[in-house]
C-alpha cells in the first residue's frame, strides 16, 4: 500500500501518468512508442491493488485515487503519439500496449475499450504466428527466444482478459496463422 502511494497517489512522488519522454533518444523531443512496454506489468499493480481492498492500510480513497491515474494512463496511452505508434506495431511492442490497454480499462470499469482492443487479437496472432508456431518477427531480434517468450506471455495475457469479457480467445485460429498453443509447443 505504502508503495502504490508512492508511485501513484503522493504529490511528492507520483509518476505523471504518461511515459511521453519513455526510451528517449537524445535530440529528440519526446520519447518513443517503444518505451510503453516498460510499463506491461501495470495491469497486474491493479490486480494488487484489488486485493489491498478491505485492508486498513489501503482506504477506499486510496483505490479511487489509483483508479484515477491508471483511466489518466489509459486515456494518454489511447491518445497519444507514442501510444498510437505501440498500438501499431506489429510484434512484441503491440502485443504489450493491448495488455496494458484492455487490462487497465477493465480495471476502469471501460468494458467496450477493453472489447475493441480485444476485437485486434485475431489479426495481432496472424501477424505474428506462423502455422507451425514460430515469431517470425521475434526471431528476427537480437535476443530471439526472450522476445518471443516476452511475445507468448503477452498473447497469453490477452485470452485470459478476454475470459473477464466472456471471450474465448483461446480457441481462435484464424486461417492460415498459428496459435498461442502451437507457438508454445
Amino acid at each position: 500500500a505504502g508503495l502504490l502511494r508512492a508511485f501513484f497517489l503522493d504529490p511528492a512522488t507520483a509518476m505523471q501518468p504518461h511515459l511521453r519522454y519513455g526510451q528517449l533518444v537524445p535530440g529528440q523531443t519526446e520519447g518513443s512508442g517503444f518505451g510503453l512496454i516498460d510499463m506491461r506489468r501495470l495491469p497486474e499493480v491493479c490486480d494488487a491493488a484489488s486485493l489491498r481492498v478491505g485492508s486498513m492500510a489501503w482506504s477506499g480513497q486510496d483505490m479511487e485515487g489509483l483508479r484515477a491515474w491508471m483511466q489518466a494512463y489509459l486515456d494518454w496511452l489511447l491518445e497519444s503519439p507514442q501510444g498510437r505508434e505501440a498500438r501499431e506495431a506489429a510484434n512484441n511492442h503491440g502485443t504489450w500496449y493491448d495488455v496494458q490497454t484492455a487490462g487497465l480499462a477493465l480495471y476502469c470499469g471501460k468494458s467496450e475499450v477493453a472489447r475493441a482492443v480485444l476485437a485486434r487479437f485475431p489479426a495481432r496472432l496472424a501477424a505474428q504466428v506462423q502455422p507451425d508456431g514460430a515469431q517470425p518477427l521475434e526471431l528476427a531480434r537480437t535476443r530471439s527466444l526472450s522476445y518471443s517468450l516476452s511475445n507468448l506471455e503477452g498473447l497469453f495475457r490477452l485470452m485470459q482478459l478476454g475470459d473477464r469479457l466472456g471471450l474465448d480467445l483461446w480457441t481462435l485460429a484464424p486461417q492460415g496463422a498459428g496459435t498461442p498453443r502451437l507457438a508454445l509447443d
